[in-house]
């Protein structure tokens, strides 16, 4: 998949394909002119020698075990190479070092979810929530977690959920699929647009106080076309989200008829 090193590499924003620099993990600023002692790390991840990328970062740690920059592109590169047992314990050693480094456990999200360990997935989602509850330092608020990848009959899929409801829909999570030339062609959305809360805060004023809303999952194409999929009367869980998102790509249930953009 290609998603590897947009996980590694960077986060990702909604303007798709667009990416963001990675976090400094190092231990402190290089001077002008400095050489980085991870640049042939980084250079084969960029090139796509993800084997390459985990050899030298391999060899680093075991020379700098306290480098928590080289422990997050090696688990990059396991997840590259799918060994995701390994990439978990990478990560850990991240946070361990680095308590503060927000993306080490979003790249567990997805570990976890790449082994269906959903236990421990909701854990890593918890700890984000509660960071992002208190305004902890550092930790981004308004930027797309990639939580997840998936194939479903040969096309790749990548999944990103927003802290604050993203866009025109007010989006919660985006299943994604990117065409040939990087960009996202087709996608499913899970949304909670305000028009849909009325009824909602009617029948659950004490949820609706408390910042509980009504969703829907919704495919959307490039073009602004979407099609229903079906309500939630309140946020489902990623699990529920994957599973319903499933079916729906195995061709085991079928949105309804496409309607223009912006009517639902």
């Amino acid at each position: 998949m290609r998603q590897w090193l947009v996980l590694v590499l960077c986060l990702g924003c909604l303007q798709l394909p667009a990416q963001v620099k990675a976090p400094d993990l190092s231990p402190g600023q290089q001077g002008p002119g400095a050489e980085d002692p991870l640049a042939l790390g980084k250079k084969a991840m960029q090139h796509g020698d993800v084997k390459g990328g985990e050899a030298f970062f391999t060899k680093f740690v075991k020379e700098n075990p306290e480098s928590a920059e080289a422990w997050f592109y090696l688990g990059g590169c396991e997840i590259g190479l799918k060994n995701f047992e390994a990439a978990i314990q990478d990560f850990q050693k991240v946070l361990a070092l680095k308590p503060d480094a927000w993306v080490a456990h979003n790249n567990l999200s997805l570990a976890y979810a790449e082994k269906a360990d959903w236990a421990a997935f909701d854990k890593e989602r918890a700890i984000m929530k509660d960071a992002r509850d208190k305004n902890l330092p550092g930790v981004d608020k308004t930027s797309g977690d990639i939580i997840d990848e998936f194939s479903v009959n040969g096309e790749d899929y990548e999944v990103r959920y927003f802290y604050t409801l993203h866009g025109t829909y007010q989006v919660r999570y985006m299943i994604l699929h990117f065409g040939k030339d990087g960009k996202a062609d087709h996608w499913i959305e899970v949304e909670s647009l305000d028009v849909d809360q009325g009824t909602y805060k009617a029948l659950h004023p004490k949820e609706a106080a408390a910042g509980g809303r009504v969703y829907t999952m919704d495919t959307m194409l490039a073009n602004g076309n979407q099609g229903l999929i079906k309500f939630y009367e309140s946020e489902p869980t990623y699990e529920t989200v994957r599973a319903d998102a499933m079916k729906v790509l195995q061709g085991q249930s079928k949105p309804s008829a496409a309607m223009s953009p912006g009517k639902k």
